[in-house]
């Protein structure tokens, strides 16, 4: 594996020599090396185009900017781009958090996939992940990444995800335990983190209460994080009681919007699964909860897709 900064792939990737003639071509001009502050926003129309993503307007262009500044700012080690012939193909980006390492976005511009560079960029964020004892990668359905990330050593555990309108009728009685906080309570939340996933959030919590997130807590017990009209950030509890509760809560503070979302459910906490059937919403398979060490019991959890 290259060690940090700039590189040229072929010279250290094994899978690059098994590539045939023409990707080789290709390959022997991708260079990857770590990004700087200038390479944001061509980076940011890079990722928003590999996940389908038109950057419409700049209320959407701010979005993707701020969501890739943050783990640059925050861990500028791990954040890394692609170029081919000088142009910007690819962009992966890593966090740590105590001793958990996290992949937070690996994307290759349509058209050019499948020719070594997420291979390439992956290895540069792992190699990131020194000093850690448990990785977490939230992965999309797309087979090509989950290839990758089975053939990099992570077990897979499959996803659901439920997105449409809530059924209001479905709403139980709120329960009185759960409040709205603000960002003065996020410290006291660290513990529960560190048990559940295995390191706190706090420095992506408090990213998505600035873009509008707002945050339920439910004593020491658990919380979770609403976007207003899209659906569930994150959620984290120690007991299911105490993520149905906060799930259902989650729900009604979303608001009434056609899709909402639900998302990275892993199999096997049929709690949520519970949930948003009753609520209304449609579920199907989606994805995956990518490991590696121990980071937690993962459960009760519905993970950021961003920041795990």
């Amino acid at each position: 594996m290259c060690a940090s900064g700039a590189s040229v792939v072929r010279a250290c990737s094994p899978a690059v020599r098994r590539l045939g003639a023409r990707q080789t071509e290709r390959a022997a001009a991708l260079r990857v090396r770590e990004m700087e502050p200038v390479d944001i926003q061509n980076a940011a129309a890079v990722a928003a185009a590999a996940f389908e993503v038109e950057l419409v307007d700049r209320e959407a262009q701010r979005r993707w900017v701020e969501r890739l500044g943050h783990p640059l700012a925050t861990d500028p080690g791990g954040a890394f781009i692609a170029e081919h012939d000088g142009r910007i193909i690819g962009v992966a980006e890593a966090i740590r958090r105590e001793r958990l390492w996290c992949l937070s976005l690996l994307a290759v511009r349509p058209g050019v996939q499948s020719a070594g560079t997420g291979r390439a960029l992956l290895e540069q964020t792992m190699a990131y992940a020194a000093g850690t004892d448990a990785r977490l990668i939230v992965s999309s359905n797309d087979h090509r990444a989950l290839r990758l990330y089975a053939q990099a050593g992570f077990s897979l555990l499959p996803t659901f995800e439920a997105v449409g309108s809530l059924d209001r009728r479905a709403l139980p009685r709120p329960d009185r335990g759960v409040a709205e906080r603000g960002s003065g309570d996020l410290e006291a939340l660290e513990s529960i983190s560190r048990d559940i996933r295995g390191a706190p959030h706090t420095p992506e919590l408090e990213l998505a209460m600035r873009s509008g997130a707002r945050l339920l807590r439910l004593g020491d017990r658990g919380f979770a994080l609403a976007q207003p009209g899209m659906g569930v950030w994150l959620l984290v509890a120690r007991d299911e009681q105490a993520a149905v509760a906060l799930l259902w809560s989650t729900l009604d503070l979303t608001g009434d919007t056609e899709r909402i979302g639900v998302r990275w459910i892993t199999s096997g906490q049929d709690w949520a699964i519970d949930v948003v059937v009753r609520a209304g919403l449609r579920l199907s398979a989606s994805g995956a909860l990518c490991l590696s060490g121990r980071p937690g019991p993962l459960r009760p959890f519905i993970p950021s897709g961003a920041f795990a």
